[in-house]
């Protein structure tokens, strides 16, 4: 049976017995298939165990899925089985305008990788656009920051960079590593100054071994003044 132009009024079915294919606009035509209508009934496309195909033809096309008409909402899921999104070489984007990007911000316990992959990765998380904030942060699991043989930087501009900042009494340590260690503090430009502190515990300068230890300087009128309290003040 074949219909040519003209309207069918009331329900239509298009079934194939058996194994056999229902095919709707199967010709090489350049004609546009429409399936649904403007008003507000609803559309409903199902399938069985064999799952749903659209747009993987060879040709090349492009495929659009939902409106961005008003509080249009667009929603693909996926139960237990994968849910892959993937572009072969060409950009792959997920944007909101003013709205906010969620990713894995259930209640659930998972693991989320980002840029993980074995070949070469080139990872930017945050925007430097005026007042933009980014933030990492960990519970009481480790977080680490750490890169093989290359450098780690961390600048702030003209901004304060503090590092256990926090009131949390904490053990922080610079250069403790196993290996030999090349450990600078303060710089020499200009008036740069550098302070070490200590409270009522014990302020150590020096080496498990015999190396000489030189404070101060042999060039210009520099002064070195070494203050001490009630205690004692010992040279040896």
């Amino acid at each position: 049976m074949a219909f040519k132009g003209g309207v069918v009024i009331g329900t239509v079915s298009f079934n194939a017995t058996g194994s056999g294919t229902t095919a709707i606009g199967a010709t090489s035509n350049s004609g546009t298939i429409a399936i649904g209508n403007t008003s507000s009934a609803a559309v409903s496309i199902d399938c069985g165990t064999a799952g749903i195909t659209v747009g993987t033809t060879a040709n090349a096309h492009s495929s659009t899925f939902g409106s961005t008409n008003t509080t249009s909402a667009t929603t693909v899921q996926s139960g237990s089985g994968t849910l892959s999104i993937a572009s072969t070489n060409g950009n792959l984007g997920i944007s909101s305008g003013t709205g906010i990007v969620s990713i894995s911000t259930d209640a659930t316990n998972n693991t989320v990788f980002v840029g993980t992959g074995a070949g070469v990765k080139t990872v930017t998380v945050g925007s430097t656009n005026s007042t933009s904030g980014t933030t990492i942060q960990s519970g009481t699991g480790t977080l680490s920051i750490q890169s093989t043989n290359g450098n780690v930087g961390m600048n702030s501009g003209t901004g304060t960079l503090g590092i256990s900042t926090d009131a949390s009494a904490t053990t922080l340590s610079i250069g403790t590593g196993a290996a030999a260690k090349t450990v600078t503090l303060g710089s020499t430009n200009t008036t740069s100054a550098t302070t070490i502190n200590s409270g009522t515990g014990a302020l150590a300068i020096g080496t498990s071994i015999a190396k000489t230890i030189t404070i101060g300087n042999t060039t210009g009128a520099t002064a070195v003044n070494v203050n001490i309290g009630t205690g004692d003040f010992t040279m040896a």
